[in-house]
């Protein structure tokens, strides 16, 4: 029986996978249930196990070649079994899309862009812009064009030649501030020693890596902090961790913190409000918290979602099982989506206090420090305590500082209300 593997959908928004790394080579025996590759997106790497026993007779995709949800990315057949009527000779419908340009564009263009292969992105940012991409050479999958390609070639040649021609008006102002923001990001001149390692970026890193530049350029970041007194609570911590331990269930302080954040989130709806566009916010009616995970490529952030609605166990239990599972890249991309605010804890590496990045369109991200055992004073009397410090970045644009520093002292004061512990 021949058995077709196509791209699978790891999640409602992904539209395309990277074929990582194949763990199984062409002529192998596969058995049902055996991982066969490793499928990279941007938010996530998941494994594609095999449907069928049989044998891994053909692989149309090499790795780091980008393939569209869907489409076959090898064959698994019987030994002797005829698969000379599966080729990728005939296109797919996405990508004949994106050779053919609307009839109104290829008027327009004179059919230059005609039978030039570009990914579903880069095809309506080259619209856009105008971009004649006839001659840009593609790096991409079967030679189509990618966003990088684009932008090398915007940098790489005259604004003349990739002036932005929209409704019959040149706009060549928009095009020279587009090739000037291109410029300014990749005008970081690395030199390379003869022994200097270079390696690709996963689509992860590359993710991250925009992502973290982009919330800086269009955010106006703030960070707020206060060291909370946790002697107190530490002592309930520990006694709390132990019953909970005899019942299977991990608790931690970043569990505790999430319980007191969504809490707080339900009477700061400043702290749930995203900005859409110039004109109009989004206050969000859920109450979705991420946790950034550090995995070996990069990190991650798997959301809680209706935090405020669970009690301190199943926060605990959700947490550790979202935390392992982002470990071994078995998330899915929903889980990762419609967050509200992100917590993100430094304090295992004896971090104290740093300015976290925002997890955009997030507006606020709480970074937790390390607790430290330090003489403190009370009543003019020293006494031995412990301390941890929170910092609150906050997108300036949605949260003034007031309005950052009150949630902030309630997220302190839920902390150190034990009841609903």
């Amino acid at each position: 029986m021949i058995t077709e593997v196509k791209m699978p959908k790891f999640g409602l928004s992904m539209e395309e996978g990277t074929i990582g790394t194949w763990l199984i080579e062409e002529g192998s025996v596969v058995n049902k249930g055996d991982e066969i590759l490793e499928v990279e997106t941007d938010k996530i790497t998941n494994t594609v196990e095999a449907p069928e026993s049989g044998v891994l007779r053909k692989k149309f995709f090499e790795e780091g070649d980008i393939a569209n949800c869907g489409e076959l990315i090898c064959i698994i057949a019987e030994a002797n079994e005829d698969i000379s009527g599966f080729n990728l000779i005939d296109k797919t419908d996405n990508e004949k899309e994106v050779d053919i340009l609307s009839l109104e564009n290829a008027t327009k263009k004179k059919d230059l862009n005609i039978d030039k292969k570009i990914t579903p992105r880069a095809k309506k940012i080259a619209e856009e812009k105008g971009i004649n991409y006839s001659n840009i050479e593609g790096t991409g999958i079967h030679g189509s064009i990618t966003i990088d390609d684009l932008k090398n070639f915007m940098n790489n040649n005259p604004v003349e030649e990739v002036m932005e021609v929209n409704q019959n008006k040149v706009v060549e102002k928009e095009v020279r501030q587009e090739v000037t923001n291109i410029s300014q990001a990749n005008n970081i001149k690395v030199n390379i020693g003869e022994n200097d390692l270079v390696t690709k970026m996963t689509p992860m890193q590359n993710v991250i890596a925009k992502k973290m530049h982009e919330s800086l350029l269009t955010t106006a970041q703030t960070t707020i902090a206060t060291e909370l007194e946790i002697t107190n609570l530490s002592k309930v911590y520990k006694g709390l961790k132990e019953k909970y331990k005899k019942v299977g269930v991990k608790l931690s302080y970043t569990a505790l913190i999430i319980k007191a954040v969504a809490e707080a989130l339900e009477n700061h709806p400043k702290l749930r409000t995203q900005i859409v566009d110039e004109n109009h916010f989004k206050v969000s009616s859920e109450i979705n918290i991420g946790v950034a995970v550090d995995i070996p490529n990069g990190l991650v952030v798997p959301i809680i979602k209706n935090a405020n609605l669970k009690d301190l166990k199943t926060i605990c239990i959700e947490l550790s099982d979202l935390s392992d599972r982002a470990k071994n890249n078995k998330l899915n991309s929903d889980e990762m989506s419609n967050g509200t605010i992100t917590i993100t804890n430094l304090g295992m590496f004896g971090i104290t206090y740093f300015t976290p990045v925002l997890n955009t369109p997030e507006s606020a991200i709480l970074g937790i420090g390390s607790i430290i055992e330090k003489v403190l004073v009370k009543d003019g009397a020293f006494y031995a305590g412990s301390t941890m410090n929170m910092s609150l970045t906050h997108d300036h644009r949605v949260v003034d500082g007031a309005p950052g520093a009150r949630f902030l002292q309630e997220v302190t004061q839920n902390l150190l209300d034990f009841r609903w512990m």
